[in-house]
């Protein structure tokens, strides 16, 4: 209601966050000669209910909306989507139980069987209907939207080009970052697919958006950008519709990983 208004600041240090109206989770880093990761549960107040050890760079982090189901995806080897080559571990718990890393689902592309070795998955995006979501696969430098079934454990590809996908509230569209073609590492627009009509306008920030975008709500898209310069390492959140219209401006200084908490 605020989003220029005081924050509220906690103890807990995240890579990577999301929360619902329930709980949250935060993929975090332990600092030291060796550098470790987990997936710490967080509880309404956003406090730290329990956690457990996580493998690779945090990357993403995604929730049902109820809570049971939370999606993490890390760097195991690569700290970038916009390197060649680098690999990723993606993983779907329900009620803090692994359902296991998603290269070991059922993949299918074009009505044939992904069993190529370099395959990747991350960026997961949930329905609400307890089995029904969304992510990005990759193999052979062509990356495809799949809409994965848990109940089935298969992912079945829908269409080429797309990236960290985000499933609208009223789950009739789905926003991802595209290459258009671009062969150049770490270029990508944002992209909106109707899933009934099949159209998929670009937004109208031109700008290269490397982010799991998240809805304010259906018709606005909300997403981190790092500043330009010396405040590089600053990152804001923006805002832009959803069907290409407006322009983009910033909705929150400072700020990443942005969760839009729904009741």
């Amino acid at each position: 209601a605020d989003p220029g208004g005081p924050r509220a600041v906690f103890e807990i240090s995240c890579g990577r966050a999301y929360a619902t109206a329930g709980s949250g989770v935060c993929v975090t880093a332990k600092r030291g000669v060796v550098q470790t990761y987990g997936v710490a549960m967080l509880g309404p107040q956003l406090e730290k209910v329990s956690s457990k050890e996580l493998v690779g760079l945090p990357s993403r982090a995604r929730m049902s909306q109820d809570g049971t189901l939370v999606a993490t995806t890390t760097f195991v080897t690569g700290h970038s989507y916009a390197q060649a080559s680098f690999s990723t571990e993606t993983i779907i718990r329900r009620d803090g139980k692994s359902l296991g890393n998603l290269e070991t689902w059922d993949i299918e592309v074009d009505g044939r069987p992904l069993t190529a070795v370099d395959r990747n998955f991350w960026g997961v995006t949930f329905a609400d209907d307890d089995d029904t979501f969304y992510v990005t696969g990759a193999s052979g430098g062509t990356t495809w939207l799949l809409r994965g079934s848990l109940k089935a454990k298969k992912l079945t590809a829908l269409r080429t080009d797309a990236e960290c996908p985000s499933l609208s509230p009223d789950r009739t569209k789905v926003a991802y970052k595209k290459r258009l073609g671009n062969k150049t590492p770490g270029i990508w627009r944002i992209a909106v697919l109707d899933l009934a009509s099949g159209t998929e306008p670009l937004t109208s920030d031109i700008r290269s958006v490397d982010d799991q975008v998240e809805w304010l709500d259906d018709n606005t898209l909300l997403y981190g950008m790092p500043r330009t310069g010396a405040d590089a390492t600053v990152s804001d959140i923006w805002q832009v519709p959803a069907d290409g219209s407006g322009e983009a401006r910033v909705y929150i200084e400072q700020g990443s990983s942005p969760a839009v908490v729904r009741q």
